[in-house]
Parts: structure tokens; sequence; C-alpha cells
């Protein structure tokens, strides 16, 4: 008799431990689909969360410099400094690096802070990331049949490139130029930083600007440009040029290479074009902020236009604004 008892409590327990979807299969009516609740999903906006975090920061200090600059289709932040002496030069427009923003620590702000103790003003203005980082990833087909990927731009026919949101960031120097003039400043010089520097060097290839100048630093290309494409902009500049660049791997030294025999062909070989390999000055602190401030001061001051400039270039240390003639 105990063991027919224990053997119906085992059994039992056996049928209790099956899961639902067994014990259902026995039975006619069709089991009930539990609803879930499912959110919506947010795609984060890496840009938009860096500018309002740089826009919170300054606010306290520093909501004078903020400006909200409209190239025609929308809004965009730039950050713009006076001239602090009674001689303004003109203003120096910077273009920050890819994910990066317009008062980026590494060169952007040190120069955009420090230019206009030397007489020129400062505008920095908020770049386009050039891929979001939390764009999906797509997984191209092998079906030769299907379309391809058309997410970047195909370079023209002519020969030419176009650089990954290059209108629109070309829009937004307009923009900017447009809001220099506005406050009083007629001469402009162009620096761009990494990524950035590949649009200013774009721009001012291909509007044919002249007589004003352009300072790369540590100059990346934009895709789908190669670094051989963009070298190649440098031969129709009619512009004074600051090549500083940190040659840490071979390829850093053909892209120089490549920029320098592209200078070499210019026709106007007046306008200067100065390469400096800037490796020693490749470390971060006010030693290299302030090194990085003179060459770029003293750049200015020898290549542009200056009216009664007060301020004279310092006695020492003359080799951080310009190379020696070779004799």
């Amino acid at each position: 008799m105990k063991k027919k008892v224990l053997y119906l409590l085992i059994s039992a327990l056996s049928i209790s431990a099956l899961p639902s979807f067994v014990l259902a299969a026995d039975d006619d009516a069709t089991p009930e689909t539990p609803t879930s609740s499912k959110g919506e999903y947010v795609k984060p906006t890496p840009q938009q969360t860096r500018i309002k975090g740089l826009i919170l920061r300054l606010q306290p200090n520093y909501s004078h410099e903020i400006e909200t600059i409209d190239d025609g289709t929308e809004d965009f932040l730039g950050l713009f400094n006076e001239s602090g002496t009674g001689d303004p030069q003109g203003c120096v427009l910077f273009l920050h690096e890819d994910h990066a923003h317009p008062d980026w620590p590494q060169v952007i702000s040190p120069l955009r802070r420090n230019l206009p103790s030397h007489s020129w003003c400062t505008l920095s203005i908020e770049v386009p990331d050039i891929a979001g980082r939390a764009t999906p990833t797509t997984v191209p087909s092998n079906d030769s049949d299907s379309d391809s990927d058309n997410s970047s731009p195909t370079p023209p026919t002519d020969g030419g490139v176009t650089l990954t949101n290059e209108q629109k960031v070309f829009d937004r120097i307009d923009a900017a130029l447009a809001l220099i003039r506005e406050k009083g400043y007629q001469n402009a010089a162009y620096l761009g930083h990494r990524s950035g520097a590949a649009y200013a060097l774009k721009y001012v290839a291909d509007r044919g600007i002249a007589g004003q100048a352009l300072i790369l630093v540590d100059i990346k290309t934009v895709p789908p440009a190669s670094e051989y494409q963009l070298s190649q902009s440098i031969e129709s500049l009619r512009i004074p040029v600051l090549d500083y660049y940190f040659d840490r791997l071979p390829s850093d030294h053909r892209f120089a290479q490549w920029r320098q025999q592209a200078s070499n062909k210019r026709r106007n070989s007046s306008d200067a074009f100065v390469q400096i390999d800037a490796l020693p000055d490749a470390r971060f602190g006010n030693s290299a902020d302030k090194r990085l401030e003179q060459r770029v001061w003293g750049f200015l001051k020898q290549n542009t236009t200056q009216s009664s400039q007060n301020k004279e270039l310092p006695e020492f240390k003359k080799g951080l604004f310009y190379k020696s003639p070779v004799e």
C-alpha cells in the first residue's frame, strides 16, 4: 500500500514539473500568447549630446562666446572671441576634427582662446560627424543583383572627389565667414585640425581663395578621398600654407611627401608653403600648446597683410616662427 501511494505521488510530481507547452499539447484549447510591451528604440545622437553638454559647460561664464549660426537649412554652434588688442588683424576660422566639438581641448581650445591676445579674433564652428557612431551597420548582400550601398559619396567622373558632408560643411563655412564680416573683420584665415584640415584645404582650393592663409594641423583625409587625391588640392592653392604635421608612421611621412610635391608644382611659388614635422611638439600640456600658439601666430604675422600691428615678434626662439633660408 505504501509503495502504491509513493508511486502515485512521484507520478504527480513528474507531471507538474513538465513545461507548460507540453501540458498544453493534450489540450484542445489554443494557449494564450502572453503580450509583451516593448518600448520604442531611441537612436543615440552623440553629436547633439556633445554640443548640448558643451553649451551647458560654457553658459555660466562664457555665454558671450556662444553664437547660433544659420547656414540656410539649419542652425549650428559657433564660439566667437573678439580680438584682444586695439589693432585687430583679422579672424581665424577653426574647423575641429571628426567626433569633436568647437572647444576641443587638443589644438582648438588653446588656439581659439590665445590668438586674440595676438590681434586675431577667432570663430570655431561645429563640424558635422563624418559617420555616426550610432548608425546601424548594414551587412552587404552576396547577391550580385542587389542594389549597392550608396551611403558614401561617389567621386565625380571628372577626376575630382567630393568629401563626405562636403556641401554641408562648405555651407557652414560660408555662413561663418558672413558672421565674421558682420562683426567688422574683413581678413580671414582658415585653421583645420585633422579631418577639419581636409575640409579647410578642399574649401580653399575649390573656391580659389587668395591673399589669406591656411593652417593645416595633423591633417587626415575624409572618405572617399584618398590621401593622394586630397594632397593634389594643394597644387591649385593661391594662399600661404602652414602644414604642421606629426611624422609618427610611414603613412604620415608618405602623405606629407605628397603634399610637399603638390606644393612644388604650384605656379605662384611666392606664396609660402611651410611644412613642419612637429613630432617633438606632440605632447600635452601648456608647453606644447604654447609652441603651437607661437608657430601659428608667427606664421600669420609673416604671411598675411598686417595693418600697423604694435606687438612685435619676440627676439627669442625665432626658429619657432619660420625656417632659416637654405644657403
